[in-house]
């Protein structure tokens, strides 16, 4: 019972801690937050390739060591005036990296949203199967070179599997082997604003009722075929909602599935910043709306910008 009660208080502290990392990532737009979570993947990269070299190594080597001046002005010689006994060097060089490189996020309040888009970006979880695995390896063989960063970067990249296998990021780490990035990048876009269409039709649509007609006109541009022929047989109801999301994301699931690459183009949506923005602005509408319907029903066009710039304590 008492090991019951630890797994779900350890549980509850979890879904707080991502719920307010979810409401902090309001505080700035999902563009912005999107880059700089991915900044902070590319530094995580490099500062286990320095803990994975200077745990070895019984010093600190010449290619750390000339590659921290360009990167970390000023690092170094910090380090050489607050030297703190028993304190790895790759620890100083991440609190140097999150107060020099990620200052504003921490002072706007959104560090927190930050790190959790870090830690969902899959280039997180393969750099720390690498440094698991490489760490294991040096141990009883030290490499005959240390590698470039670039060699590294690259080890890291060309991970696909895991040490947990069978959860969702191992299943998407995997199938990152079978598609190429910028395949993957342009489905996820496709994917996400297919998803808006069917938010956005869903803000403006009232439950067992027609469509209107500008909904009914945009579904017949951007979906032929989709609807009856008249917008008046068009009844907007869960059913209806659900075939439009299967209907925008039916030619990328199929090539995916049948190419096995689907567990990595799922996992980049659900965990998208601009995924989570569009269906909490979508319910910021909802809210809004049914308190006083607004003058005039915005475009898909028109919401999707507004969406898109959205964020806490903002008019859209």
């Amino acid at each position: 019972m008492a090991k019951a009660n630890s797994t779900n208080l350890v549980l509850n502290v979890r879904r707080d801690s991502e719920q307010k990392a979810l409401q902090n990532a309001l505080l700035v737009p999902w563009s912005q937050l999107a880059e700089s979570a991915a900044a902070f993947a590319e530094w995580h990269i490099f500062v286990l390739w320095v803990r994975v070299i200077t745990e070895t190594a019984d010093h600190l080597p010449d290619i750390v060591r000339s590659a921290l001046p360009s990167r970390c002005p000023g690092f170094l010689e910090g380090q050489s005036r607050e030297r703190k006994d028993n304190y790895p060097l790759w620890s100083s060089l991440e609190e140097w990296i999150t107060a020099h490189c990620f200052a504003k996020a921490k002072a706007d309040g959104w560090f927190d949203a930050l790190m959790y888009y870090a830690y969902k970006d899959l280039r997180t979880e393969q750099a720390w199967t690498s440094w698991e695995r490489t760490k294991a390896d040096w141990r009883h063989t030290p490499p005959p070179r240390w590698p470039t960063l670039e060699e590294w970067t690259a080890e890291v990249l060309a991970t696909r599997s895991l040490a947990h296998s069978g959860t969702e990021k191992a299943r998407a780490v995997e199938a990152l082997g079978r598609v190429e990035t910028r395949r993957l990048r342009t489905a996820v876009s496709d994917l996400i604003e297919s998803r808006a269409l069917a938010l956005w039709v869903d803000c403006i649509s009232k439950p067992a009722q027609p469509l209107k007609e500008s909904v009914f006109a945009e579904l017949q541009r951007r979906c032929p075929g989709f609807l009856p022929a008249s917008y008046l047989d068009a009844v907007w109801a869960p059913p209806l909602f659900s075939r439009l999301l299967r209907r925008g994301e039916s030619g990328w699931r199929v090539r995916a599935r049948s190419e096995k690459w689907y567990a990595a183009l799922r996992y980049h949506v659900i965990h998208h910043p601009r995924y989570h923005r569009l269906v909490h602005y979508n319910q910021r509408c909802h809210d809004e709306w049914s308190q006083a319907l607004p003058k005039f029903y915005p475009s898909f066009v028109d919401w999707l910008s507004a969406a898109d710039a959205y964020c806490a304590g903002r008019q859209a």
